[in-house]
């Protein structure tokens, strides 16, 4: 029961991003260049590993999103593959840098997909916490939402929608988001 709610959440994401994954494929498609607003102009076309998947080779390389800063200067950001295949598990990071001047405690991150505590992060200081999450498959889909074989697609790029962070400040809480993180699926 918990993989299909899992799977709900997926397909709902997938429908919220569709019309960015639409102009980031069209993008790719077009120049076959990577180009995430951080990393301008890195061709990743020949840098590739021998990763087989259904006969497709997987490029490598991995994201480096700068991720969000909120007001006091605490930093999230979301990283993981640049490129994948649908039943894959991929290895993504999550990463809180204060850049403050104060120490942030109760610092905690939480999506539909994670959750984790990093308690108290001083000025100057990062901590990083890295899991595996699973990129689903047509057939999955099909087979846990009983779906019309027409109506389950896993978008391309796919998308991990970004994480919440919490945390206290001299006895304020305080919230914001990472980014994304979108994943070209081969």
């Amino acid at each position: 029961m918990e993989n299909k709610f899992i799977a709900l959440i997926i397909v709902i994401i997938i429908a919220i991003c569709g019309v960015s994954a639409f102009l980031l494929t069209q993008d790719f498609n077009s120049n076959n260049n990577v180009n995430n607003g951080t990393n301008t102009g890195n061709n990743t076309k020949n840098d590739t590993v021998n990763n087989n998947t259904n006969n497709k080779t997987i490029p490598s390389g991995n994201t480096d999103h700068k991720g969000n800063t909120d007001k006091n200067k605490v930093t999230a950001s979301f990283n993981g593959p640049k490129y994948s295949a649908e039943g894959k598990s991929v290895k993504v990071t999550c990463k809180i840098t204060n850049n403050g001047n104060e120490s942030i405690t109760n610092v905690e991150i939480g999506s539909q997909l994670i959750t984790h505590s990093f308690g108290t992060i001083g000025p100057g200081e990062s901590k990083t916490f890295t899991t595996t999450l699973q990129i689903p498959t047509t057939a999955g889909l099909i087979e846990d939402f009983d779906l019309d074989p027409k109506d389950a697609i896993v978008s391309n790029p796919f998308s991990f929608s970004s994480y919440s962070v919490t945390y206290d400040l001299n006895g304020e809480n305080f919230q914001f988001n990472s980014n994304e993180l979108l994943i070209r699926l081969v």
